[in-house]
């Protein structure tokens, strides 16, 4: 069995109502309206902190896949490269203001054959 003894919730009989088991609340009076709530104090304690907020930057335009049907582009390829090959590839393809991995691959491709 438990011998285990409950904690002292601070609660007088003195502080029950007459069925000595509940607070006596006929004195509790609810306010006529609730308190005005104000942003203003957090602000002026942000700004003299130099607190920014924590909003996320927009996100950048997305690319539909409708835009990417719309151009035949119906196929992928897939190789397997090392993390650094990949990582090369995008860099050059950024510095060359390439806009996708195939227009890029299309210019390295022209220039292998000897078209560029």
């Amino acid at each position: 069995m438990n011998n285990r003894t409950r904690g002292d919730l601070g609660i007088n009989s003195d502080d029950k109502g007459p069925d000595k088991q509940t607070p006596d609340y006929t004195d509790f009076k609810p306010r006529s309206q609730p308190p005005q709530s104000s942003t203003e104090p957090a602000g002026r304690t942000a700004q003299e902190t130099g607190f920014t907020t924590r909003h996320a930057p927009s996100p950048s335009a997305r690319v539909d896949g409708r835009s990417l049907r719309a151009t035949k582009r119906k196929s992928q390829l897939n190789i397997a490269v090392a993390e650094e090959t990949k990582e090369q590839f995008w860099t050059l393809a950024q510095a060359a203001g390439m806009q996708t991995g195939e227009d890029f691959l299309i210019r390295l491709m022209d220039g292998f054959v000897g078209r560029e």
